[in-house]
């Protein structure tokens, strides 16, 4: 209900959904054909989550951009970069294993 949008992670979830609309249309135009390419679809789609995350978390908890940070985003980033580079990596093995085509392939 209505209580999911006060609490300080609401933010990151309407940043889910901004983040796949955004990755999603990235993909479609071919934007992630390559290993740099899908990096940076992965990190767009991350700072997405993180911008709409960290400002509401700023506004409900009545903090500055700084502390928002440390807060929000910061103990995140190392975990999200080693997820994007083991998505990266999958991604031509994943195509290969349900008989799709990569372009990397």
């Amino acid at each position: 209900g209505w209580q999911v949008a006060t609490t300080p992670s609401f933010g990151y979830l309407v940043g889910f959904v901004f983040a796949a609309l955004l990755v999603g249309a990235m993909a479609e135009r071919g934007m992630d054909r390559s290993f740099i390419g899908m990096a940076a679809v992965m990190a767009v789609g991350n700072v997405t989550i993180y911008l709409f995350g960290a400002g509401w978390l700023a506004a409900t908890l009545h903090l500055g951009v700084g502390r928002a940070i440390a807060l929000g985003v910061t103990p995140f980033i190392f975990g999200d970069v080693i997820k994007i580079v083991i998505a990266d990596l999958a991604f031509p093995i994943s195509w290969k294993a349900i008989g799709g085509r990569s372009s990397r392939s």
